[in-house]
């Protein structure tokens, strides 16, 4: 029985994580189609949203490029490589960034940040 506790408590965790990703984004921005959830960090004023994707920085730039325009955001800085990726938008006097690197061969990190 304390098994099948644990083994809830773990599921409802994950879905907790799921839930408080999605808060972080909110209507702001949306997520890489594919990508892996990793984990939050909560900085005072910001939050970063850590993923995982088979896809390229370049792929991963394009998409966002795209998406956060279409929410209101404004892109200033836009660098991409074949290995990474630096994206920056503003919007009402906030930042957005979205950084992608190339890690293990074929993933690439990708960091959202509020």
């Amino acid at each position: 029985m304390l098994f099948f506790a644990c083994c809830f408590a773990l599921i409802a965790a994950s879905a907790a994580a799921q839930d408080d990703y999605r808060a972080v984004l909110g209507n702001e921005a949306g997520v890489f189609p594919g990508a892996e959830f990793k984990r939050v960090i909560r900085f005072p004023k910001a939050a970063t949203v850590i993923f995982e994707t088979g896809a390229s920085p370049a792929e991963v730039s394009a998409f966002y490029a795209k998406d956060v325009t279409s929410r209101g955001w404004k892109v200033e800085v836009n660098d991409v490589t074949d290995g990474a990726s630096f994206l920056l938008a503003v919007k009402n006097g906030r930042r957005l960034t979205v950084e992608a690197q190339r890690g293990l061969p074929g993933r690439t990190g990708l960091n959202v940040t509020l």
